[in-house]
């Protein structure tokens, strides 16, 4: 059974900290949420970013790092540099929850000046995520596998590129403050890069890790696939923008860049399941998930732009689907099936996943509106608490199968 790490020990509090503060958000859309002076944006602002620094980042790190040890002559300093970011960017994502938790994106008093320490903590994160590059950098040569040497690549890349974006933010804010169209598209520039570029290379990188694709079973090459991900993944950001203040010419780039996007991983998804490795296994349920999330993509780009993402309800449910989804299943199925623990445990995260992507929809155009009413965000609020009980009682799970075998 695999050792588990203070490391994975740090994730997994992340994504429970970040579920239950989704948990939060929803108590506040019904009117329960305790007298503390929080914000529901503020709350919004500290559940995205912990799910973003404490577990979309640090577990595909882990990942990497580990398939690197397997091979010969690894750079010890670069696998050292590798952990230690990893570390680091796990420990300044929780110690910016509790800022943007209280503050979001504004100063903090501190004596006779304020400091955007939620910013400021951000910013450090990202070093962290630059350190780990160049650790993988010098590991690289070891990691045998070049099929998933490519796709890792690709995956750091777009994370280089997408914290780009976030920088500029910060520049803008500088020295064009009035702009705020610029700073909003900026800030979409960095979650579109993230979202559709790191995280779904990550994803595919962790499949087709897991789940070993042959030449043969590509239509075209894998790499057609990662350059129309990478290349369509930053320029789907518009989606993000209010379409009122977008041009045609926007609308249009972004409507391109998600069917080129979804191309990609359309391919890649019939490539993973042509080589059969998939079928009566875990590892069906990201699978599904991340063809949805493809589909839906599609869809938005070519049916009227107010049918899909025009929609909050829709986005937020698409989002969830994506991370919440395909993502926490995916590196939930890879520590899996490491362990020794019964299928029921993991199969509980599944079905809570299933619950809230099941309620997402309800406040969505899909429901019906002669069903609609004030329960639904009572149930949204009941369902949000289920992925963070059942992470916590497979974690719980987790740590008694290590003691019973040490």
């Amino acid at each position: 059974m695999k050792r588990i790490g203070w490391l994975w020990h740090l994730a997994l509090a992340s994504f429970v900290l970040a579920a239950l503060t989704g948990f939060l958000y929803r108590l506040g859309m019904i009117d329960w949420l305790p007298e503390w002076g929080l914000s529901l944006g503020n709350i919004r602002h500290a559940h995205s970013h912990l799910m973003f620094f404490g577990w979309a980042v640090p577990l595909p790190f882990l990942i990497m790092r580990n398939s690197m040890l397997r091979g010969r002559g690894v750079s010890q300093r670069g696998a050292s540099r590798m952990k230690s970011a990893v570390g680091s960017t796990l420990l300044f994502g929780l110690a910016s929850y509790p800022f943007f938790l209280a503050y979001g994106y504004r100063p903090v008093a501190i004596g006779a000046t304020s400091l955007p320490l939620s910013v400021i903590l951000s910013g450090f994160v990202m070093l962290c995520w630059y350190a780990f590059i160049r650790g993988y950098w010098q590991a690289r040569p070891a990691l045998r596998d070049k099929t998933s040497r490519t796709w890792f690549d690709g995956a750091l890349t777009m994370l280089l590129i997408s914290s780009l974006g976030a920088w500029s933010v910060a520049v803008v804010q500088a020295v064009d403050p009035a702009n705020h169209l610029l700073m909003k598209g900026l800030t979409h520039f960095f979650l579109a890069t993230f979202t559709e570029g790191w995280v779904v290379l990550a994803l595919l990188s962790l499949f087709i890790l897991k789940l070993p694709v042959e030449p043969d079973d590509w239509p075209v090459s894998q790499n057609f696939s990662l350059g129309c991900i990478a290349i369509g993944a930053p320029l789907t950001f518009p989606y993000g923008i209010s379409e009122t203040l977008l041009s045609p010419s926007l609308l249009l780039t972004a409507r391109l860049g998600g069917a080129v996007s979804a191309i990609g991983l359309l391919q890649a998804l019939y490539a993973i399941g042509s080589s059969g490795r998939w079928k009566s296994s875990i590892w069906i349920w990201p699978l599904a998930l991340v063809g949805l999330k493809a589909l839906m993509q599609l869809t938005a780009s070519v049916l009227p732009s107010s049918f899909l993402f025009s929609d909050h309800g829709l986005r937020i449910f698409y989002l969830h689907v994506l991370l919440l989804g395909a993502f926490t299943l995916a590196i939930m199925a890879w520590w899996h099936r490491s362990v020794n623990i019964p299928d029921s445990f993991f199969n509980g995260i599944v079905w809570s996943i299933v619950i809230v992507l099941g309620s997402l929809l309800l406040p969505t155009p899909l429901w019906p509106t002669m069903w609609t009413g004030s329960w639904i965000f009572y149930l949204l609020a009941a369902a949000a608490l289920l992925p963070a009980l059942a992470i916590t009682v497979y974690w719980i799970k987790m740590i008694q199968s290590q003691n019973n075998i040490q």
